[in-house]
């Protein structure tokens, strides 16, 4: 295996049992996606992601090179909820889902916040600049300035001055911080909270409702879709061995986790992604170890 340290000095490594491809997966790679999506109506080469810079898909291109199947690479799970601008889960202020309430630029509610990532996701790039806002009150917010549960990412302070959040004594204010019709907000807002005192969302159906959005100060969270997870990958058998093109296993070739495919089929469970890890690594290492 020839590669390149960060500073430029180049390794040689020998591999006399076996080689495991984990790189991880193409999340980073905007023109991968792009080429493989057919489960999205678009995924804009500018949508940012969760992932870490290094998910750009060359142990994919690696192992095709070498005769690899590649399976389930269209399907690409979204972050419904992340920064507008870095694409991280962090950077905001919100509580668990049935206290949020997402607002899009028209002010409005536009799907059951309970509903799965790809729904949300799918709701979110319907919006307006694909944007929204998940807005709270002090208390759904889990008491913000006191360094709640609730806060994602830098201090209060800083992700106020970032415009990661916004805050505001009235949703008035709030709804003129954020550039959204100050008279649909407080319209939308009432009457969620009218659901959450009959314990029924006649509009979009959400099963559990939290608290009322009504103790100042009120908080903004802007938010979109960004890549979070990419289910394709290279095609392995239950021993971590890599399939080729023609169904047989590939000698010396082992891979696990993110740079596989098949394994959450189209959409990933949250959480499932650390089992994945944790199982086929633990398989791939031990049978690339005994060169079985």
């Amino acid at each position: 295996v020839y590669a390149e340290k960060y500073d430029g000095t180049p390794v040689t490594l020998y591999a006399n049992s076996g080689v495991v491809i984990a790189t991880g997966g193409y999340g980073a790679n905007p023109e991968m996606r792009a080429e493989y999506n057919t489960y999205w109506p678009e995924l804009p080469l500018t949508m940012p992601t969760t992932n870490a810079p290094g998910s750009t898909g060359d142990g994919i291109i690696m192992a095709q090179a070498v005769g690899a199947n590649l399976v389930g690479m269209e399907f690409v799970q979204l972050m419904p909820s992340s920064h507008p601008e870095t694409g991280a889960l962090s950077g905001g202020v919100w509580g668990s889902a049935e206290d949020q309430v997402f607002i899009n630029l028209e002010g409005r509610r536009f799907v059951n916040e309970y509903a799965s990532r790809d729904t949300l996701a799918a709701a979110a790039l319907n919006q307006t600049d694909a944007l929204f806002f998940i807005i709270g009150d002090q208390i759904t917010s889990g008491n913000p300035q006191r360094g709640g549960k609730n806060v994602w990412g830098d201090s209060i302070d800083t992700l106020i001055e970032t415009k990661s959040i916004y805050v505001a004594d009235t949703l008035e204010e709030l709804a003129e911080q954020i550039g959204i019709p100050a008279d649909a907000l407080v319209d939308e807002i009432a009457k969620y909270n009218s659901y959450v005192d009959a314990n029924y969302d006649p509009d979009f159906g959400k099963p559990f409702l939290g608290g009322r959005i009504e103790v100042a100060p009120f908080w903004a969270t802007p938010r979109s879709p960004s890549v979070h997870h990419t289910m394709g990958g290279i095609q392995i058998d239950a021993e971590a061995r890599v399939i080729s093109t023609t169904g047989e296993v590939i000698p010396g070739l082992y891979a696990a986790g993110e740079v596989t495919g098949g394994i959450h089929a189209g959409n990933r469970l949250g959480g499932n992604a650390l089992a994945d890890i944790m199982v086929f690594g633990r398989i791939a290492g031990a049978n690339a170890a005994l060169g079985k």
